[in-house]
C-alpha cells in the first residue's frame, strides 16, 4: 500500500512538471506576442516598455497620444500604455507592473475619461492575461471579475484548457516558428479612419441623457495613485483628451465627474489638462467616433498637448532646483485647463 501510494505521488508530481514545462514555454511562447491586448503586458515584462514618459489610459490613451510627438516635444523616451477598453482599475495594475519589473519613470500622463471611475463589465479580451496570471499584480486585477478561478492560477496548464489555439500559437512563437507583431509603435496605433455613423446611432438608441456610475473604491484608488507617485518623486500630468462635443451633453453628470478630476488633482498638487472644450472637439474630421480620434485629430492633439507636458516638467525641475532637492511630482501646479 506504502509502495502504491508512492507511485501515484511520483506519477502526479511528475505529471505536474510536464504540465508546467508545457505552460512555461506557452507562457513565454505568448509572451512575444505584439497584437492584441498582448502587446502592453509583454512590453512591461520584457522591459521594451521601459521609458522615462508613460501615457496609461483606455483606447483613447491608445489611440491619440503620439510617443514619438509626445517623446520628441520633451527630448524624453514615450511608451503609451493605454488598454483597451478599461477603466482606472486596469491601467494602474499596468502602471504597477511597470514598476515592479522596470522601475520608475520621469513623468506619467493619465489619460481620464467620465467613465474611469467605475469598472467594466465582464473581463474584455481576456486571453491577453494568461501568460500572467502567476503574477500577483495581474491575478489581483483580474480576480474581481470572476472570469478566471483560483485552479486558473495555481493548476499547471488548466487555464489552456480547450484553448488548441492558444496552445499552438505559443509553441509556435516559443519556437520562432512564427511571429505574431504588430503596426503599434511603442504602444500607440493612430487609427487612419473618418467618421462614422456610431454615434448616430447611439444617439437613436439613447434619447435620454444617462448617468455614468462611480465607484468610490476607484475614487480613492485614484487618490491612492497620485500619493504614491508624489512619494516617488514621479511627476504626473492628468489629460482628458478631446471628445467630441454633442456626446459631451449626453452625460447628466459629467460635471461631479469633472469636479473628482479638480478636486483631487488640486488636492495633490497635480495638474490637470483638460482639452474638452478644444476647437478639435467641433470637426468630425478629426474623430471616427464622437470618443475616439482619428490620426489627424490624434497627431494634431499630440502636438498641442508637447509642449504644455514640457512646460509643467520644466516647471517642475525648476521648482526642485530651488528647492535644493528632487521633488518632482510633489510642487507642481494643478487645475490647469489644457486647451484654449
Amino acid at each position: 500500500m506504502i509502495k502504491r501510494i508512492f507511485r501515484s505521488a511520483l506519477f502526479l508530481l511528475i505529471l505536474a512538471g510536464i504540465l508546467l514545462l508545457v505552460q512555461t514555454v506557452i507562457d513565454r511562447g505568448l509572451g512575444t506576442y505584439e497584437t492584441n491586448g498582448y502587446g502592453g503586458w509583454n512590453a512591461i515584462v520584457s522591459g521594451k516598455a521601459k521609458s522615462d514618459v508613460l501615457i496609461l489610459g483606455s483606447s483613447r490613451a491608445w489611440v491619440q497620444f503620439s510617443p514619438k510627438i509626445i517623446g520628441d516635444g520633451l527630448g524624453m523616451s514615450c511608451y503609451n500604455l493605454g488598454v483597451d477598453g478599461y477603466t482606472l482599475d486596469m491601467q494602474l495594475a499596468s502602471y504597477a507592473l511597470y514598476k515592479k519589473d522596470d522601475g520608475l519613470p520621469k513623468m506619467v500622463v493619465l489619460s481620464v475619461d467620465t467613465f474611469s471611475f467605475y469598472p467594466r463589465v465582464g473581463l474584455y479580451t481576456s486571453d491577453q492575461f494568461l501568460p500572467y496570471l502567476s503574477d500577483g499584480i495581474v491575478w489581483d486585477a483580474v480576480e474581481p471579475y470572476g472570469h478566471f478561478h483560483w485552479y486558473d492560477r495555481y493548476v499547471p496548464l488548466v487555464r489552456y484548457r480547450g484553448r488548441v489555439d492558444l496552445l499552438t500559437k505559443g509553441f509556435k512563437s516559443a519556437l520562432h516558428l512564427e511571429q505574431f507583431t504588430s503596426l503599434k509603435y511603442r504602444g500607440y496605433m493612430a487609427q487612419d479612419q473618418t467618421w462614422s455613423n456610431d454615434f448616430a446611432k447611439y444617439k437613436q438608441t439613447h434619447p435620454q441623457a444617462i448617468t455614468q456610475k462611480i465607484a468610490p473604491s476607484f475614487v480613492s484608488a485614484f487618490e491612492s495613485f497620485l500619493q504614491e507617485c508624489r512619494r516617488d518623486n514621479v511627476l504626473v500630468v492628468v489629460v482628458y483628451s478631446p471628445e467630441y462635443y454633442e456626446a459631451q451633453q449626453l452625460l447628466t453628470n459629467r460635471a461631479e465627474v469633472f469636479q473628482i478630476f479638480t478636486s483631487v488633482t488640486k488636492k495633490y498638487g497635480v495638474t490637470f489638462l483638460d482639452f474638452s472644450k478644444d476647437p478639435i472637439c467641433y470637426n468630425t474630421a478629426y474623430f471616427y467616433n464622437s470618443q475616439h480620434l482619428n490620426v489627424r485629430g490624434a497627431e494634431l492633439f499630440s502636438r498641442e498637448l508637447a509642449p504644455q507636458l514640457e512646460r509643467v516638467y520644466a516647471g517642475s525641475q525648476n521648482r526642485s532646483s530651488a528647492n535644493g532637492q528632487s521633488s518632482a511630482g510633489k510642487t507642481h501646479d494643478s487645475g490647469g485647463t489644457g486647451a484654449s
